[in-house]
């Protein structure tokens, strides 16, 4: 696995690659910070906070889904490159806005929708660009890096966040977002990438355009696996907000605990995670794709069913810590071991041509998902206790299990007999045309 490591760090345009995702993420980081403390600061209103992020989530739902056609048949280079000069001067307006004094709530609402609609463009290029940088063998190294030093980056930022608002002020800190994001598309530029080819047509006109699109979620309906990785996103994405939402109420009134138990839950689901990251490589020689996700759901059972079961255990503060530790690792690594199959496995059964669609389609809905659970919680709180509601989720993480195990184990066997049937035909071409390999 550590030649693996090194192969990838031989290459070029992945280095790139990854140094852009480590700016964008520092520079995000520390903006997510210095923003909602501005917005807050400005209105005094934390609705303005509220109406700000369900704006920044929009354009990923709506507008993500229906870019793919489009980012498949121009430059995603290029694209990625635009979006990040575009976030940049947004960011830059802002910065300049507060500095100036002419910067509002409505401006900063403005200024975030046009910063997410572009990188609902942005996403799916990047998604389709990654096999340009990585080759196949090195999917699951590549993958696991980047998700390990996305989370390791963020984590520096966030710490660092408030220590540079002080250096800087909130002004400076949106300005050093604004400078991550011209390295990024510096580093984006930099990159030398095969010629890309397109299909001219499906860009000529409206009635091409719709029929690309009409054709990216036809393929995503009729391949069955490409439907589990959908049910599995949906379902991540949605039993994780009643622990997202409830976490102040889990912790005094299930775990009879205060702050420093969000504390214990906060490090060890970042930890376990960024650590599941790190060894999926090596566990996923171990595991099938079937017992990968089994497992992700197991753990997540554990963790719901495990708060509200131990509960005589939390008449000791030392108690609720050590059982609300050891649930949070189980559910962290449970979290990373899923969403690293899917997104490893993601480039490995969808074609080429279709990843920018597929992911737009697959992004818009997993982020759809989160509001409408957040909604159903809202409501459900006022008529139950905290400790039903995590009954609940565990229920229904085990039901998602008992589907896996009787319809979607089935699709994921499928779609991994097919990599190794074509895996076997590629080693036998190459090995009859000793030129070609």
């Amino acid at each position: 696995m550590s030649t693996k490591y090194g192969k990838l760090f031989k290459n070029p345009n992945y280095c790139k690659d990854l140094a852009s995702t480590i700016v964008n993420r520092f520079g995000d980081s520390v903006d997510a910070i210095a923003s909602s403390w501005i917005v807050y600061e400005l209105t005094g209103q934390a609705a303005w906070s509220a109406i700000i992020y369900a704006i920044n989530r929009l354009p990923t739902i709506f507008v993500t889904p229906l870019v793919g056609p489009w980012v498949e048949n121009h430059s995603k280079k290029s694209i990625m490159i635009i979006t990040d000069l575009i976030r940049a001067v947004c960011v830059g307006i802002m910065a300049t806005g507060l500095m100036m004094g002419f910067l509002s709530a409505p401006l900063i609402a403005l200024l975030s929708l046009v910063i997410s609609t572009a990188e609902a463009f942005r996403s799916p290029a990047g998604t389709a660009m990654f096999p340009m940088i990585v080759d196949k063998e090195s999917y699951n190294e590549a993958i696991s890096l980047n998700t390990s030093i996305s989370s390791i980056t963020e984590l520096v930022g966030t710490g660092m966040a408030a220590a540079i608002i002080a250096l800087i002020g909130s002004s400076g800190a949106i300005y050093l977002d604004m400078v991550t994001f011209i390295l990024s598309a510096l580093f984006i530029a930099w990159m030398k990438l095969p010629a890309e080819t397109f299909n001219k047509e499906s860009t000529s006109s409206v009635s091409a355009y719709l029929h690309e699109l009409k054709d990216g979620f036809v393929y995503c309906k009729t391949k069955k696996i490409l439907v589990v990785f959908a049910f599995v996103a949906l379902f991540l994405n949605g039993i994780l907000v009643p622990i997202n939402s409830l976490q102040t109420p889990i912790m005094t009134e299930v775990l009879k605990g205060g702050p420093e138990l969000l504390s214990i839950l906060g490090l060890t689901i970042t930890i376990t995670t960024l650590l599941g990251s790190l060894l999926f490589p090596y566990v996923r020689k171990f595991l099938s794709g079937k017992v990968s996700i089994i497992m992700m759901i197991a753990l997540i059972v554990v963790f719901y069913i495990g708060l509200v079961a131990a509960q005589p255990l939390y008449d000791t503060k030392y108690g609720a810590a050590i059982v609300l530790t050891l649930l949070s690792a189980a559910l962290g690594f449970g979290v990373a071991l899923g969403n690293m199959y899917v997104s490893v496995e993601m480039f490995n059964v969808i074609d080429k041509s279709y990843l920018a669609r597929v992911s737009g389609i697959g992004s818009a809905i997993s982020c759809a998902i989160t509001p409408v659970a957040a909604f159903i919680i809202g409501i459900v709180v006022k008529f139950t206790s905290t400790q039903t509601i995590l009954i609940i989720a565990g229920i229904i993480a085990a039901m998602f299990g008992v589907y896996m195990m009787a319809s979607g184990s089935k699709a994921i066997d499928e779609a991994e007999q097919e990599q190794k049937t074509k895996k076997a035909q590629a080693t036998e071409t190459g090995a009859s045309n000793p030129e070609i390999a």
